[in-house]
């Protein structure tokens, strides 16, 4: 399967309407065409300055769909990587930022390349629903890079990759939706100290487990068994 097949660039928050269509040109650059962009900050999308930025690549533009939440543009992908220019700051996050000369071998199935708002890049909760984040080696002195051209340098070191398709690959809102149910039960716990963090690390290790989908529906039965009992206990 190869890179251009599997491969959607998600735009989360961008607020330029130039770089929206740079990045439309770019991605015709290295043959890529699926597109998602999540809370635009110009609206109508599709703007006469989008359009003439996208020069020659117009219809990746015209193609591009536009999604109220990170959620809805990933749903549907098996591995959703996000992008960053300041590794350091996920040190704490149970979460090794990786770099992208470190990603290819990691990836499989559908995958989602997850670039955050020219501003402030991806939030907490964003990045925190990203399997993976990677960044461009750069200047330390200058590590972030303009949207448009991160997203250049990302797909341009992707491109041409093939690697073998993952049917059985859990999707993103199969795992959330455990993560949630998982969350739950932490949740009601009086056992649990710091229940954010054993939620949190619960998330990295099924990121990093790359569950199937018989997997993911077998631990959501059990977790849902627990909570039954939980339940009834509470009731007695």
């Amino acid at each position: 399967m190869s890179s251009a097949s599997c491969i959607r660039v998600v735009l989360v928050r961008p607020v330029y309407s130039s770089n929206l269509g740079l990045v439309c040109r770019v991605m015709k650059n290295f043959g890529f065409s699926d597109l998602v962009v999540v809370q635009p900050a110009s609206k109508p999308v599709k703007t006469k300055t989008a359009y003439m930025y996208a020069k020659h690549s117009k219809e990746v533009l015209q193609n591009a769909r536009v999604v109220k939440s990170l959620d809805a543009a990933v749903s549907d992908c098996q591995l959703v990587v996000g992008t960053t220019g300041m590794p350091a700051r996920f040190h704490r996050q149970f979460k090794r930022c990786i770099s992208f000369s470190e990603l290819p071998g990691r990836l499989s199935g559908s995958v989602a390349l997850v670039f955050g708002s020219e501003g402030s890049g991806l939030n907490e909760a964003e990045t925190n629903a990203c399997d993976w984040m990677a960044y461009v080696p750069a200047n330390a002195a200058h590590p972030v890079l303009n949207l448009s051209h991160a997203v250049a340098v990302v797909l341009h070191a992707l491109s041409g990759l093939t690697w073998s398709p993952e049917p059985d690959l859990a999707p993103a809102s199969s795992r959330r939706l455990l993560e949630e149910k998982f969350a739950g039960l932490i949740a009601d716990s009086p056992y649990v100290k710091d229940k954010k963090k054993v939620t949190l690390a619960f998330r990295r290790i099924l990121a990093k487990a790359q569950a199937s989908t018989d997997e993911v529906r077998t631990l959501m039965a059990g977790l849902a068994a627990l909570e039954r009992k939980n339940r009834s206990k509470r009731t007695a």
